[in-house]
């Protein structure tokens, strides 16, 4: 049996909310009813800007090994 197919007129304004609020596209397509692979589709379509997972920056200082790690390395 064939999918029906989406009621824009409902799922648009909804996503753009939620997308806007900061909702991830996995918590989107479970309030809206559609698929995540649907909404990230919606998305696009709508030129709204994906959000990113923001990672922790990395120092580009060396850190000291832990206590007693210079001892382990030297018995090997």
């Amino acid at each position: 049996m064939a999918r029906p197919s989406l009621d824009y007129d409902r799922i648009v304004p909804a996503v753009r909310r939620l997308h806007a609020a900061g909702s991830s596209v996995r918590a989107i397509a479970v309030k809206v009813g559609i698929s995540p692979r649907s909404v990230s589709s919606l998305i696009n379509r709508l030129d709204l800007p994906r959000r990113r997972a923001v990672s922790a920056p990395r120092s580009s200082k060396r850190r000291p090994l832990p206590a007693g790690a210079c001892l382990e390395i030297g018995n090997a």
